[in-house]
């Protein structure tokens, strides 16, 4: 743009805005205003809030409950403390499946990160909290800046209603709240809008329970919408109201966050990320740090860690199987969960890891599998032929909170038909329409590790098989040993490459957690007590990648960001697919 020019259509704009600016009505923006007017009445007696008829369960805060009204009573230590929410369906509702994959008990509807934070005029403010600019360093002049442009918004005020009982913390309404509809505590806004919901039916939803735990409240409701009708010719149907009841869990992030590891591009982890005005004083790096979970020795076994002997961690991963699950199928999820130990051995620590049935409400009437302290491996009565692991994290360090597996019933189908084309010449079990269960079990174990591997923090790694000699493949002695690929992360399914006359077993066809994963979690979960943040432990770790890689077997392929590479590919075998393919055609 010429000089003159530029300098004339600056000024039209400026002018223009001016005059659009002075041309505004002189109404007030009450969403950037504090209300001026004083409440007509301040804090009540507590005795008169939370009379003798209160029923209350004391946890992570106080939960009053009075007739149909329920009041949180907010010590002053949980102010501005950051409080995870994670809100599942409880029970789905008929008719409610989105292409298969949703609409079941289990499925997770929404997340966020809440505060509590005193207002002015006897208010409560709750804010919900972004994590996608970071300035971590009170001293530096960008924390001033990037705060001052990163308000967090209030999306709920509720009146204080009596101080708490000692006088230190607040005491507040929630029913309308709670009963109302929100994208807090119930289903998030997008969510809304595939399922089709409108209004809520206030009259047919209820609040079903609330109870307080020593880190956690779980708040349960049945809620009831109203359905707009699908497009004219589209499934879907007419319109019509849906009931599911939900369940909302807010759960007490540590006050001090896990120390974080940054992502590495050679090691295939999921990861959170935030924009960091701190990390270079003359611009501004986009961090991404891997999803773990915290594994820590215990105190008195710290110097046992470091001297390299295995120790316990302080907190065992677990995985709750989902009671609604077939019997006969419980014990090879375990297994495919407890395989996953001796990879954690890598990184030092022995039973890190561990399956358990769910308890029974005798065993333990406190337990329940929606609540988010629990992972699970969740049984969904679906068609859908196919099983994932996602993982809810901490997004200031990525520390892996919880998880919930969806294990779809059709599943078998599946990796019935995959093991049947692809094992059925060498093993003569592959070959009947329905398999034992003994078949059935293994071939669900594998699934289930693989599913296990997302939980904790493990990406695909499509290029692991092509690390493998393909003649290989067809070494009973060598096969049987190492495996057909050094990751059960990887889209390489069965060997079908063996040959009949190879006689490899069922140990040299099914995929195992290999080589690949042991170096990836050793990667992962390997503490260096001698580092006190990420870093200063990213030079020593950068060495350690740079080391290990020389072994091709520790090699991870992005096959899902770098489609195009050969080496990364689904469904392939070997360091040469077109030979592999063919041993395949021939069988």
């Amino acid at each position: 743009m010429l000089p003159l020019l530029k300098k004339c259509f600056s000024l039209s704009i400026a002018v223009t805005l001016c005059i659009t600016v002075l041309a505004q009505p002189s109404t007030r923006d009450s969403t950037r205003r504090f209300p001026t007017t004083p409440p007509t009445t301040g804090p009540r007696p507590y005795k008169e809030v939370i009379t003798d008829k209160a029923k209350t369960d004391d946890g992570l805060f106080k939960v009053h409950k009075i007739d149909d009204k329920y009041f949180f009573e907010i010590p002053d230590s949980l102010m501005n403390r950051d409080i995870l929410v994670v809100n599942r369906i409880s029970k789905a509702a008929a008719g409610m499946r989105i292409g298969g994959f949703f609409g079941y008990a289990g499925d997770q509807i929404g997340q966020n990160v809440i505060r509590f934070q005193k207002g002015p005029n006897n208010k409560l403010f709750l804010l919900n909290i972004s994590y996608a600019e970071y300035a971590k360093d009170s001293t530096s002049p960008m924390f001033t800046a990037v705060n001052n442009s990163n308000i967090q918004p209030i999306a709920a005020a509720f009146d204080i209603r009596s101080l708490g009982k000692d006088s230190t913390g607040v005491v507040i309404e929630v029913t309308d709240y709670i009963n109302g509809d929100n994208d807090v505590l119930h289903f998030s806004g997008s969510l809304k809008s595939s399922l089709r919901f409108a209004s809520i039916q206030s009259d047919k939803s209820y609040i079903v329970s609330v109870k307080s735990y020593p880190i956690n409240v779980e708040i349960k409701t049945v809620k009831t919408y109203s359905r707009m009708a699908s497009l004219p010719g589209a499934a879907g149907g007419t319109s019509s109201n849906m009931t599911v009841e939900l369940n909302s869990s807010l759960v007490l992030l540590p006050k001090s966050p896990m120390q974080a590891r940054y992502f590495d591009k050679r090691v295939g982890y999921f990861n959170v990320g935030y924009v960091d005005y701190d990390a270079n004083p003359q611009g501004v790096e986009s961090i991404s740090v891997v999803q773990r979970w915290r594994l820590e020795p215990k105190d008195e076994d710290m110097e046992k860690y470091k001297r390299g002997e295995l120790v316990e961690p302080k907190k065992q991963i677990v995985y709750y199987i989902d009671p609604a699950t077939p019997k006969k199928w419980i014990p090879y999820l375990m297994l495919g969960v407890n395989d996953w130990q001796v990879a954690f051995e890598k990184a030092g620590f022995k039973n890190a890891i561990v399956a358990k049935v769910a308890p029974t409400w005798r065993e333990d009437s406190t337990w329940s599998l929606d609540d988010a302290r629990n992972s699970a491996i969740v049984y969904k009565p679906s068609d859908i032929a196919n099983a994932s692991g996602p993982r809810i994290s901490d997004p200031r360090s990525g520390e892996i909170m919880e998880s919930h597996i969806n294990w779809y019933h059709n599943v078998m189908e599946l990796i019935h038909d995959w093991y049947m084309i692809q094992a059925g010449p060498n093993d003569p079990k592959a070959r009947k329409m329905l398999y034992d269960d003994e078949l059935m079990g293994q071939l669900i174990r594998f699934v289930s590790s693989h599913e296990v591997g997302h939980t904790l923090g493990l990406r695909h790694n499509f290029g692991s098989s092509s690390s493998v000699p393909v003649e290989n493949l067809r070494n009973k002695a060598w096969v049987e040993a190492n495996g057909h690929t050094p990751s059960i992360m990887d889209y390489a399914r069965f060997n079908y490459v063996a040959q009949p006359e190879d006689n490899i077993s069922e140990v040299g066809l099914f995929p195992r957690i290999g080589d690949y994963d042991k170096w990836a979690i050793q990667w992962g979960y390997k503490l260096f007590p001698q580092f006190k943040s990420a870093e200063e432990e990213q030079g020593y770790l950068n060495r350690w990648v740079i080391d290990s890689l020389k072994n091709r077997r520790l090699w991870w392929g992005d096959g899902e960001s770098n489609q195009d590479d050969p080496r990364s590919q689904t469904e392939d075998l070997s360091n040469d697919a077109v030979k592999a393919s063919m041993y395949g055609i021939k069988n």
